[in-house]
């Protein structure tokens, strides 16, 4: 679970920012289960998953898939002079079982800077390791597989990363935690549209079903498709998406290639129409996509980090997937819901009920003079129980919104049909 994200200098993220999932109001859960970043386009919402992507992705591959010697692939700050040459820095604050963790590296295009595991086994830190380039200082509580983790270390790879391959206990169930998240962005979309969205989907579809709960006609009528079932078709084999979905081992996602691709049926005046994933609508196949990447999520307890979670889906069906996120009785194990959106209809009630809670908001905006973004939280406007985020968020009061010109687009056009002689307008 986690409590806290921290970045900097990574992309439009240029000073230290930071996600605190941790309630800002009364509440017995030690973490939000849903937070919710707002901004205008470009403003860095994106950013920020983009990221926590990177984040997760060096701590999974950087010693196992990174070449010896290769450049570390950060995304710096790039409108000033210093930063490119600067480190960029990612932390977090998670729990682990009961157990509270911060674990945190920087980085430059060349090499890991520094690295530290600190744990709070009774609210007192006690230090697993600290790593200041290629020196490492062990904590004496850290045990055994150390050395064979630190001869294999190499300047561009962390390493938690080395020590997870080593087998090690406690590090290895960081690791876990850590790399056991769903991130749903472009290269999702992508593959949505792609020509092998079939196999991707089948990937996902048996992936879910592989955990007890195959998508029935339950989930589908409760997003009223117009989609009746859902059914392996026949085997044939298809080109796999290469992005890493629900990150199935390599094994795995073979399997899938030469597997059955699914069938969706739609029944018209009593008669049943079959149609392939490529015939669905938008809608359907990103339903889809998130509900099972929402509900295994759910039934693991991890992390979803969703990057523009109301593309393609109808506000109630938004709704409904982070309320599976806020029941703590469908949600025993702290899932957490992390999203971007410009969707304002979830700052306020649906069917009667609060979607997001005033510690789940965030907004991000970016400063017109550096270029660089800054993260807030709703709970610094000091907010009312029961106020109308929707409607103040909309009118500019918490910032975090588009500023237009009040008249640039008409000027615009009247300047193009004023210099147009009378006769090449259109009657």
């Amino acid at each position: 679970m986690l409590l806290s994200f921290r970045v900097a200098n990574h992309g439009s993220l240029r000073e230290p920012q930071e996600l605190n999932f941790v309630p800002s109001y009364e509440d017995e859960r030690p973490a939000v289960p849903v937070v919710a970043v707002y901004g205008a386009n470009a403003s860095g919402k994106s950013t920020l998953v983009d990221a926590f992507r990177f984040f997760r992705t060096a701590v999974k591959e950087s010693q196992a898939r990174w070449l010896p010697g290769a450049p570390v692939p950060r995304r710096p700050f790039l409108l000033d002079r210093t930063s490119r040459a600067e480190p960029s820095t990612y932390a977090v604050d998670l729990l682990v079982g009961d157990v509270r963790y911060v674990y945190g590296f920087g980085t430059t295009d060349h090499e890991i800077t520094e690295e530290w595991l600190y744990s709070y086994p009774k609210a007192r830190r006690r230090v697993l390791f600290e790593r200041s380039g290629a020196t490492m200082t062990f904590g004496p509580k850290l045990g055994g597989g150390r050395v064979a983790a630190e001869h294999i270390l190499r300047p561009n790879s962390l390493y938690l990363s080395a020590a997870a391959q080593t087998s090690h206990p406690e590090l290895g169930r960081v690791w876990k935690e850590l790399t056991a998240l769903h991130i749903v962005g472009d290269e999702t979309r992508q593959a949505l549209a792609s020509s092998s969205v079939g196999a991707f989907l089948t990937s996902l579809y048996e992936a879910f079903a592989d955990l007890g709960l195959p998508i029935g006609s339950e989930v589908l009528a409760a997003a009223d498709l117009g989609v009746q079932e859902i059914r392996p078709g026949q085997e044939r084999p298809e080109v796999v998406f290469p992005g890493g979905f629900l990150d199935l081992p390599r094994e795995s996602k073979m399997r899938v290639a030469a597997s059955r691709t699914l069938e969706f049926v739609h029944v018209v005046a009593g008669e049943e129409f079959v149609l392939p994933a490529e015939a669905e609508s938008a809608g359907t196949k990103t339903w889809l996509n998130l509900v099972t990447r929402g509900l295994s999520s759910v039934l693991i307890g991890r992390a979803m980090w969703v990057d523009e979670l109301d593309i393609s889906l109808h506000p109630l069906l938004t709704a409904k997937l982070v309320s599976l996120f806020q029941d703590p009785e469908l949600n025993p194990l702290g899932a957490q819901l992390i999203f971007t959106t410009h969707d304002a209809s979830l700052l306020g009630t649906m069917l009667g009920e609060q979607v997001l809670r005033r510690d789940q908001v965030w907004f991000v905006e970016k400063a017109p003079a550096t270029g660089a973004s800054e993260l807030y939280p709703l709970s610094d406007f000091k907010p009312r129980k029961g106020e109308n985020f929707e409607r103040r968020y909309l009118a500019g009061s918490y910032g975090a919104v588009p500023l237009l010109p009040e008249t640039a687009f008409e000027d615009l056009l009247r300047k193009h049909w004023g210099t147009r002689d009378a006769e090449e307008v259109p009657a």
